[in-house]
């Protein structure tokens, strides 16, 4: 049975930490053997995989230049382990995973590219690209991510593969009621709230929904919940108070309860200034909620703009402003955006056929090997 070795630097909560989750709960285990690798530390997704029954083995090395050596170390796990293949994730492993794996030998590599990153370093390019003789395939989240990495890395089109990242519909289900969830944040059930759910980093652009919330008269009375945690938490929660926002703005850190949150929100917010394919927009669509983003990398492969959701430029709070105005001062446009939002995404975005897609290409890459 081939063995499969999921690998990322650490398994936080992120858009392609719950691809592995669901690829390792959701593998045909008489098919694959799935195990997974943590470069440096498991991270909260890492301790979930474990209890899923997955070998899970945490290295605690940190690749780099500082470090090279721990490549080494990454080398000698896949010598032990001996998987037929090796799938990394996020940079790190992207970068020093694939190369172990390549002095390692091992039969299939492939990386994988969830974002358009316009500032990765110069070294990192280069690496990439000598990389790519010893990858088999680097699977892509959207095809404008497709575009712009055949660009950046100059890569072999044909070893550059879109699979749309997907989402578990379960992560949606409700375990309480509305007004029982706002309650909990301090939030009262006639109040008017705007919620993402992002990790706190300049790439999500927290700062131009804090701008459009302060800016935007008819949204002087909302609230906006803020869900995730990151290194620009301290900072935005300054910008909040500064922009008078401290009372309207609540930050409830990372959870997992996304069915409950979503239920909270009367719009769902992502003001992203680069991206892949954001798997929180696809879950707010689909429950339901009326939704506001950037027109970057693959959101408008997700978002028909006035039809499923509306697009503003990124980095443009006064055009997020007035989005999100129309849907706080109409709740025809709501209810419009909320009827064909769900339809549009349940069966593009399903983890069922991102796992189906996954295990094909995973069989026709062993089939090329062995031939």
């Amino acid at each position: 049975m081939p063995r499969v070795v999921y690998m990322a630097h650490a398994f936080h909560v992120g858009g392609a930490e719950e691809m592995v989750l669901n690829l390792v709960r959701r593998l045909p285990r008489s098919h694959f053997e799935p195990h997974v690798c943590c470069i440096h530390e498991a991270g909260p997704i890492g301790e979930e995989i474990r209890r899923t029954g997955t070998p899970v083995s945490v290295l605690g090395l940190t690749p780099g230049m500082r470090q090279p050596w721990a490549v080494d170390g990454i080398r000698r796990y896949l010598a032990r382990t001996r998987p037929d293949v090796v799938h990394t994730f996020l940079l790190t492993a992207s970068l020093y995973g694939r190369l172990a794996a390549t002095f390692a030998r091992v039969p299939v590599v492939i990386g994988s590219e969830v974002n358009i990153y316009e500032r990765k370093r110069r070294r990192h390019i280069w690496l990439e690209r000598a990389l790519m003789n010893a990858t088999d395939c680097v699977v892509v989240s959207a095809e404008s991510v497709r575009a712009f990495y055949l660009r950046q890395v100059h890569a072999d089109p044909a070893k550059v593969e879109v699979i749309y990242n997907a989402v578990d519909w379960d992560q949606i289900r409700t375990t309480t009621s509305r007004d029982e969830i706002r309650r909990a944040f301090g939030l009262a059930a006639d109040d008017f709230v705007v919620g993402i759910i992002a990790r706190l980093t300049e790439q999500k652009g927290h700062r131009f929904l804090l701008e459009a919330m302060a800016q935007t008269p008819a949204l002087e009375c909302a609230h906006l919940l803020v869900v995730g945690s990151g290194e620009m938490e301290d900072e935005l929660k300054r910008r909040a108070d500064a922009l008078g926002l401290g009372a309207r703005v609540h930050f409830v850190g990372p959870r997992r309860d996304l069915g409950d949150l979503l239920s909270a929100m009367d719009i769902f917010a992502l003001p992203s200034l680069w991206e892949g394919l954001p798997l929180s927009l696809v879950l707010a669509m689909g429950a339901g909620v009326p939704v506001v983003s950037t027109t970057v990398a693959g959101v408008p492969e997700v978002v028909d703009d006035e039809r499923t959701g509306l697009l503003v430029p990124p980095g443009d709070a006064a055009a997020l402003g007035n989005a999100l105005a129309r849907l706080a001062t109409s709740a025809e446009l709501r209810d419009r955006l909320r009827g064909a939002a769900p339809a549009s995404v349940r069966q593009r975005f399903g983890v069922d056929a991102y796992v189906s897609a996954m295990t094909r290409l995973y069989d026709r890459l062993l089939d090329a090997t062995a031939a």
